[in-house]
């Protein structure tokens, strides 16, 4: 039909890229990529809840102020909405994985340029300002000599003086 034509011709412009799984599974793999899909996600949710309880956390530590007392009502106007559609639940499932493409498996550090240029803004400069270097690496600090000992030399012996040991004759 016209309709599947046009559809046929938007997804051939937009490439998607090759799917991240290339091979078939076996029934034995298949159950255990399940198994692994419950732990991921059972630690996913894990997570997402602390960092709920943080947001809340955070949240309830700007209504102490004088000034959030006075706005208490809109504060909880925009919060809670927002906060209710938030859910701990991980909403992945097998078929995500089945339908991942090859550029999720390419992985940048989050401090790399290329991250960065898309990530930085003037607010950085303005909130952070120029931090001194207070210092405190392991590797600047020296140990300290004990005070029962003095500073090592050459084991004792003196330079001048002859070594002595057995097969040496004495002048």
């Amino acid at each position: 039909t016209q309709r599947t034509a046009k559809v046929s011709e938007v997804v051939a412009e937009q490439d998607v890229g090759a799917a991240l799984l290339t091979c078939s599974l076996e029934p034995a793999q298949w159950e255990r990529l399940e198994v692994i899909g419950e732990v991921l996600g059972k630690d996913y949710e894990c997570r997402k809840q602390m960092l709920l309880h943080r947001l809340d956390l955070t949240i309830q530590s700007f209504r102490w102020s004088p000034r959030a007392e006075e706005r208490r009502a809109a504060v909880r106007s925009v919060y809670e909405p927002l906060r209710r559609e938030l859910s701990a639940r991980s909403h992945v499932t097998l078929a995500h994985v089945l339908a991942a493409r090859h550029d999720l498996s390419i992985v940048t550090k989050t401090t790399s340029l290329a991250s960065r240029k898309h990530t930085a803004c003037a607010i950085n400069k303005v909130v952070m300002g120029a931090v001194p270097d207070r210092g405190g690496r392991p590797s600047d600090l020296e140990r300290p000599m004990p005070t029962w000992d003095g500073p090592r030399g050459e084991g004792g012996r003196k330079r001048n003086k002859q070594k002595r040991g057995k097969g040496h004759k004495q002048p």
